[in-house]
């Protein structure tokens, strides 16, 4: 029995359990150090989110200034811009024909913070501005013409480029500019036609009609002037650049191309505000006015643009941002002028002016 009986006895010192007092102390400090860990990982969580924000919002700022900042410099450019005028040879009365995108009524660029002008987008959010640029560019490759084009629509090039049939193309001899339509292209001689006749497929086709003598013995039938051998051919058109509802939801930055068709450059661009700088050569720029003041866009030397972007993380701010847009507001002296934004987005705006290079 006395065997048996300290077998069966704790040595002395050995401890059974925990007090309750020592599992408060327990569960305090575990408490403690899991609460540490979760601020730390919400510290970190809330900070990666910022940084991805700031960074999509750079990236997609970089890229639509880059965009619209290259536009409105080649606005206005028409080659060797000829000194009298440019004909529009495009057929006005054919059906394909949309003086939006075929009449170049605007040589260079004009836009508007209104629904008044026929050059905005059907599709542009109200109340957000839109920028629209005509010009010329090379199409693809250096064209030029391999032969004199006398009382002709015929005409040898050099090379075909990037050219097809039913596009348009410009040529200029510093005098005279003839804006036509490609009618047939024939790649092995490297020649193309523009022929007196009705359009397709988008295209609307020449009108030759009014170009007469001296430049054209038989009407119908040439352009309203004589080139010469060397003269380079052009591709014209007329752009306009837009805020619109992207398709995944949220605004983005649109562009409608040459050909009517709208594509979808940059997300992420909520606003676009533009106003132009209207002075002369010798006085610089005296004015700033909003598209609609304009009167003269003869007088206009320079553009302004903000842009607003929004980051695509809904909740990367602790609370609402306020913001100062567009970008040429003194919201330091007027407090009124600042913008609260309506979620937790990053927003920030970029703002930028170019010189206009081109007459118009």
């Amino acid at each position: 029995m006395k065997w048996f009986s300290s077998f069966s006895s704790s040595p002395p010192g050995t401890q059974k359990g925990l007090s309750l007092i020592e599992l408060m102390i327990a569960l305090l400090l575990g408490s403690l150090l899991t609460i540490g860990l979760v601020q730390v990982f919400t510290s970190n969580s809330q900070s990666f989110r910022q940084n991805e924000s700031s960074a999509r919002a750079l990236e997609s700022g970089r890229i639509a200034t880059d965009i619209l900042s290259r536009a409105i410099r080649n606005a206005g450019f028409f080659g060797c811009y000829p000194i009298n005028s440019v004909t529009n040879n495009l057929d006005s009365t054919d059906g394909e024909y949309e003086a939006v995108l075929h009449g170049f009524n605007t040589l260079g660029i004009s836009a508007t913070d209104t629904g008044t002008y026929s050059e905005r987008p059907a599709s542009a959010i109200a109340g957000t501005d839109f920028i629209n640029v005509t010009g010329v560019r090379r199409p693809g490759a250096i064209v030029k013409l391999n032969q004199d084009i006398e009382n002709t629509s015929d005409i040898e090039l050099t090379a075909i480029g990037g050219l097809s049939e039913r596009e348009l193309v410009y040529i200029s001899n510093c005098e005279q500019g003839d804006i036509f339509e490609i009618t047939k292209l024939t790649a092995a001689t490297k020649k193309i036609e523009a022929d007196d006749s009705k359009g397709s497929n988008g295209a609307p086709g020449n009108d030759l009609s009014s170009n007469a003598p001296p430049a054209c013995n038989l009407p119908g039938s040439c352009l309203s002037a004589d080139y010469r051998q060397g003269t380079e051919i052009f591709q014209p058109y007329s752009e306009a650049y837009f805020i619109g509802n992207a398709t995944g939801g949220g605004r983005s930055l649109f562009m409608r191309q040459a050909d009517g068709s709208e594509i979808e450059l940059v997300a992420g661009v909520e606003d676009m505000r533009v106003r132009f700088g209207e002075g002369t050569v010798t006085t610089g720029v005296q004015n700033w006015r909003a598209p609609s003041a304009v009167t003269n866009w003869n007088n206009v030397l320079a553009a302004e643009v903000s842009i607003l972007i929004a980051a695509p993380n809904t909740n990367a701010m602790d609370s609402a941002q306020t913001y100062c847009f567009p970008g040429w507001e003194d919201c330091v002296a007027d407090a009124s002028k600042l913008t609260t934004a309506t979620d937790r987005r990053m927003y920030r705006v970029y703002t930028f002016t170019n010189a206009l290079r081109n007459p118009f």
